[in-house]
């Protein structure tokens, strides 16, 4: 009679963008006294009334009405923060006179348009536009954000991304695209080369991408390839991602973290295809639909951390190699009939 078994094996901390939302923290917040602090005040009406000193360097503007940002924003401001308020689009030329500008967060507003183009902040690093009502992306043409180094559009209506998609952020490290419609509609999904760069050639830059809570089926080669430094690849929670196979994984070596947990569809891994990723860490699958775990060949000095919990696994010899080595597996029992299974490097 064939048994289940289910594996938990040791977890590892996942970068913010990865977990479950949460506002983040200005550096300090400017309290005023008047318009801007009054509850029952429509900042819209004078928009640069009660706006604090000339050389502030951070500012909140969060839950005001504003249905577009003001224009005379201290221009020594380094961090802006305007979620929560009824702005519709976004150009990021017209905050070019915002010279110092590092950090944007604009949560939870209306932002259907937007448009990159010249001009925007040169110092512009992070850029959070998650939960607006983006359903396209612009044509991303020349460097339009040289600096910009992360870019989240958690939970906007996207449903496809063109070719070349990110080609104006040359600088570009961490995308954080959860909890888009991506993959949803015969149309949607991801473009071959979504990820080049503006000549064609790989992003070369890219090192944590996030697609959880998106409706892929599957990891393409033909948009994966031009992410020859990816890291972490999320695919949390992805309701209709059926298998792992192909080269997909080929030209991403430096690969440490795969994070596909509680994707209860995920039914296939071909695991031969982690033997292109000599750096890989972590391997997150727990709870999702996996009967079966093949061995594949192990760097001699890899360090592999597996969670395979609450999956359907069965006993079988696919498994064994988890467990032949007593000096590199730590294995103990817990409630619930619970295993725990450690993988160490040989040299341990």
């Amino acid at each position: 009679m064939r048994q289940t078994l289910p594996l938990l094996l040791l977890t590892v901390l996942r970068p913010s963008w990865a977990d479950p939302p949460q506002e983040k923290v200005p550096l300090f917040r400017v309290t005023q006294q008047g318009p801007w602090g009054s509850s029952g005040s429509n900042a819209t009406d004078s928009p640069c009334e009660g706006l604090p000193a000339a050389d502030a360097t951070a500012l909140t503007l969060a839950n005001r009405n504003l249905e577009r940002l003001p224009g005379c924003l201290p221009r020594t401001l380094r961090s802006l923060d305007a979620s929560h308020n009824l702005l519709r689009a976004l150009s990021t030329s017209e905050l070019g006179h915002l010279e110092q500008l590092q950090v944007l967060t604009l949560r939870h507003n209306r932002i259907a348009a937007l448009r990159w183009g010249p001009g925007g902040p040169a110092g512009l690093h992070t850029l959070d536009l998650s939960y607006n009502q983006l359903a396209a992306l612009p044509p991303c043409t020349g460097p339009a954000l040289s600096s910009l180094r992360a870019l989240a559009l958690a939970g906007n209506p996207l449903r496809a991304l063109q070719p070349r998609a990110f080609a104006c952020f040359p600088a570009l490290q961490l995308l954080n695209l959860s909890c888009t419609a991506l993959g949803r509609g015969a149309q949607g999904g991801i473009a071959e080369a979504a990820f080049a760069g503006e000549d064609g050639a790989p992003l070369v830059t890219l090192e944590v991408l996030d697609l959880s809570g998106t409706f892929l089926e599957r990891v393409e080669s033909g948009w994966i390839r031009d992410l020859p430094k990816l890291t972490s690849l999320y695919l949390r929670k992805m309701p209709r991602l059926t298998t792992l196979e192909g080269d997909i994984f080929k030209m991403t070596p430096n690969l440490q973290q795969l994070d596909c947990q509680d994707s209860p569809a995920l039914a296939s891994v071909a695991t031969h295809i982690f033997q292109d990723t000599p750096h890989l860490q972590v391997l997150l699958f727990q709870n999702c639909n996996l009967s079966s775990f093949p061995p594949w060949t192990l760097d001699s000095s890899q360090v592999l951390s597996i969670n395979l919990f609450g999956n359907p696994l069965t006993c079988s010899c696919d498994l064994s190699w988890l467990l032949t080595d007593a000096k590199r597996t730590v294995l103990s029992s817990g409630s619930e009939d619970r295993s725990f299974l450690q993988r160490f490097p040989q040299n341990q």
